[in-house]
């Protein structure tokens, strides 16, 4: 069982990680891309798998904010 306070707390690290995720992601993928010596398609599918990647930890950062927002309206104080 956790307190409500210690839900959002972690629940809100794990936006933060999200978050702090897609720079990164972009930053490597580009830098790493640049400093290769793959075909252009390649690194074209590359872009786009991360992309998707991309994508993906957006959607986590939507679900993660509803889940806040659902623990954050409820009286509920322990899950």
């Amino acid at each position: 069982m956790i307190k409500k306070d210690k839900l959002l707390s972690q629940l809100n690290k794990l936006v933060e990680l999200e978050k702090s995720l897609i720079p990164l992601l972009n930053k490597h993928i580009s830098s790493s891309l640049f400093f290769s010596n793959l075909e252009k398609s390649k690194r074209q599918s590359i872009v786009e798998h991360f992309q998707k990647l991309v994508i993906a930890k957006k959607s986590h950062i939507e679900i993660l904010d509803g889940i806040k927002s659902e623990v954050d309206r409820r009286e509920k104080d322990v899950y």
